[in-house]
């Protein structure tokens, strides 16, 4: 699955007579909503939450849209307003774009009250900081995607599902010239020490890397999958580089990078120093930990520490502050 859009589905977000247009404009107006790219569909994530998953129906223009009515728990302040489903015509699309402060009340009385999930919005924010944000132009690092499927097979044989939290690219400041000199970045994002262990702690998560990546054709299939991504967000102007004059679309061609970015670490904390004296060097990526510039969640290879640094440097941290 390519996870991304048609060309008639571009050209309806894209063009001054595209029904779609004013959806793709409020998306860029509004940083609290993000747009991602599915197989031939888009969902709009709030807050982490998808508010809005539209659909290409076969050789038509006219999209399925939907609002998931588990949000509307009952003690919502508002129910779900009545909206077309199916968008056919830009005034269609007005009646939705209408309907989402509502929508996001319903949202923010489930997330909040019912069932928060930090971890996504937080990946959220790191998309929009590094994508779409005012200082977003010179950061390296550039997201594509979040919460992407993919099967994994075991050293058993057996097959799985694994969840990437987030997929992007890196391209330095100083190569903008050259859009063919990108590395495929996978991040995986951890808030909090207790997302560490357990089933989608970080040992499991490097494994199930392992598996991914050591596969030459899966690689391509993603690198293939990043670079439409990251030039179709172009199109619609949902990220924001520094680009050189003759930019036409990124290729990429660097060895992929994984990326931890472990968020509200308690650095009395002893686990994860435990963890990381557990991990072995991979072979097929380059295995990298985010420490935020001073704060905030702008990405740059500066940031970046390779595991020998990062182990050394969370076991002082650990062994000067005393573990709980």
């Amino acid at each position: 699955m390519m996870r991304r859009i048609s060309d008639g589905f571009l050209n309806d977000l894209t063009e001054e007579t595209g029904i779609l247009r004013g959806l793709k404009e409020r998306v860029r107006s509004d940083d609290t909503l993000m747009l991602a790219l599915r197989n031939d569909s888009i969902d709009i994530y709030y807050r982490g939450g998808r508010i809005l998953h539209l659909a290409r129906r076969n050789g038509s223009c006219s999209y399925i849209a939907g609002f998931d009515s588990n949000y509307a728990k009952p003690g919502a302040p508002y129910s779900i307003p009545k909206v077309p489903p199916t968008i056919e015509t830009s005034d269609h699309c007005k009646e939705w774009l209408n309907a989402i402060p509502v929508l996001k009340e319903i949202m923010n009385f489930y997330l909040t009250e019912q069932s928060a999930k930090f971890e996504r919005e937080f990946q959220q924010l790191v998309a929009w900081e590094n994508n779409r944000s005012k200082l977003a132009a010179p950061t390296e690092y550039f997201i594509t995607d979040i919460e992407y499927d993919t099967d994994v097979k075991s050293d058993d044989g057996a097959v799985k599902k694994a969840r990437l939290d987030m997929l992007g690219l890196k391209w330095l400041s100083k190569d903008r010239q050259n859009s063919s000199s990108c590395a495929p970045v996978f991040i995986e994002m951890k808030y909090g020490t207790d997302a560490f262990v357990g089933k989608a702690g970080i040992a499991d998560h490097i494994a199930d890397l392992n598996n991914i990546l050591s596969n030459e054709r899966t690689r391509s299939s993603l690198n293939q999958i990043i670079a439409y991504q990251f030039n179709q967000l172009d199109r619609l102007g949902l990220v924001r580089f520094n680009r050189a004059k003759k930019h036409s679309g990124v290729v990429l061609t660097d060895k992929p990078e994984v990326v931890f970015l472990l968020s509200n670490v308690n650095p009395r904390s002893s686990e994860l120093s435990n963890i990381l004296k557990q991990i072995q060097e991979p072979t097929s990526y380059k295995l990298r930990f985010f420490v935020a510039n001073f704060a905030g969640y702008g990405m740059h290879e500066a940031c970046m520490m390779d595991l020998d640094t990062f182990s050394d440097w969370v076991g002082r941290l650990t062994n000067s502050k005393g573990a709980d």
